[in-house]
């Protein structure tokens, strides 16, 4: 992909209702975000920068993470209460949190039983499919 392409879809970008977009080609990979610097990478770049961040999760097993890219809401809407909180007990099944992603709301449901240890994200945050939402430790 040339530096004229890369305008014309940052031009386009900008013109969309679209808050973030990634696109792929070949090992190159294009992250537009409003209000962020174009990122421009190797596909290998980003996945040796988050293995070091995995290993210093407590317990991989007890992370939950985002199946989608989007935006993270601990709550259906701002005066509501959160879904969970650190301590809550859920069953599998039980609504999480919202990740909204293309003007879609998404329910990102417990994977099993267990304890909400742990809350990784912040609310309203942008983040990508394999981040970490919470820690659910076995229990309930």
């Amino acid at each position: 992909m040339d530096l004229d392409a890369i305008i014309r879809l940052m031009e386009r970008a900008e013109q969309s209702a679209f808050s973030k977009i990634e696109v792929q080609q070949g090992d190159l990979r294009i992250l537009l975000e409003r209000g962020a610097v174009v990122v421009a990478a190797p596909v290998a770049a980003p996945q040796q920068q988050s293995k070091p961040a995995e290993t210093t999760q407590p317990d991989d097993k007890d992370a939950v993470r985002s199946p989608i890219s989007g935006v993270f809401y601990l709550a259906k809407e701002p005066s509501a209460a959160p879904f969970v909180q650190v301590g809550s007990k859920v069953s599998k099944g039980d609504t999480l949190c919202i990740i909204e992603a293309m003007k879609t709301m998404n329910e990102i449901r417990a994977p099993r039983n267990g304890v909400i240890t742990a809350i990784l994200a912040t609310d309203a945050a942008t983040l990508t499919a394999g981040d970490p939402l919470f820690l659910l430790s076995e229990g309930n």
